[in-house]
């Protein structure tokens, strides 16, 4: 990847024949779509085995899908496709793995841009659930999964017919990941999807995971008074 990085920016100097350059640019987009292939054969093994180690700290989860939809603008853009922010305001922060909940959301936007069709519309939703957790949607106007698909499409390495039909067929992994860095928050995943009716991919993270926020400590009115008065008798005697 480095060399090819070098090769195709023609740092070391240009290349007499052009398509050169455009060999660099060829062997770099096919070296970083097999380190893209091996970190997520390397993350579904992790996850599998029990050993995908969790660095918890306190987020807000808005913030990560801002950062997410932010990266994945260009590539919405490119192929004429909106992508709309639905945030509920003033939610909590949550305890959870940032690496992990950029991998869930980056994952699902992905999906949703790969295979809605131009003119489409993703919705990207963040919000409370009724029992006080939080959950991260998105919802595409793609041309959906065929019901029975959803099991194979959420197994490792399955892809649907729609993934065999188009060029931007992946590896088969992003939804089986994103399923399990769920799980491993003690989430739930969901997949909704009708033909014709587009896809909702929905993960939810219980309440125990949302920080809530310490009261205010207020002092009591009376001791508040006491203790001015008797600055006050303090001050009077100074001066005296």
């Amino acid at each position: 990847l480095g060399f090819s990085e070098i090769m195709r920016s023609e740092i070391l100097g240009t290349h007499e024949n052009p398509v050169y350059k455009e060999y660099a640019n060829d062997i770099h987009q096919s070296g970083q779509h097999l380190l893209n292939l091996i970190n997520e054969i390397l993350d579904i093994s992790r996850i599998e085995s029990g050993r995908y180690e969790l660095h918890e700290a306190p987020l807000t989860l808005a913030a990560v899908a801002e950062d997410c939809q932010r990266l994945m603008r260009l590539r919405s853009e490119t192929k004429g496709l909106r992508i709309v922010e639905d945030f509920e305001p003033g939610l909590p922060q949550i305890f959870a793995d940032e690496r992990a909940m950029r991998q869930i959301c980056l994952n699902l936007l992905s999906n949703a841009i790969k295979f809605t069709p131009a003119g489409g519309t993703i919705t990207l939703t963040i919000a409370q659930t009724r029992d006080g957790g939080q959950f991260l949607s998105v919802k595409d106007t793609g041309p959906g999964i065929p019901e029975n698909e959803i099991p194979r499409v959420l197994k490792s390495f399955g892809q649907g017919s729609l993934a065999h039909q188009t060029a931007e067929g992946g590896t088969g992994l992003g939804l089986p990941i994103t399923k399990g860095l769920t799980e491993l928050h003690d989430g739930s995943f969901e997949l909704k999807s009708r033909l014709r009716h587009g896809t909702e991919v929905m993960v939810t993270f219980p309440r125990k995971r949302v920080i809530k926020p310490l009261p205010r400590i207020v002092e009591p009115l009376r001791w508040l008074k006491e203790r001015e008065v008797s600055s006050s008798s303090l001050g009077a005697g100074a001066g005296s």
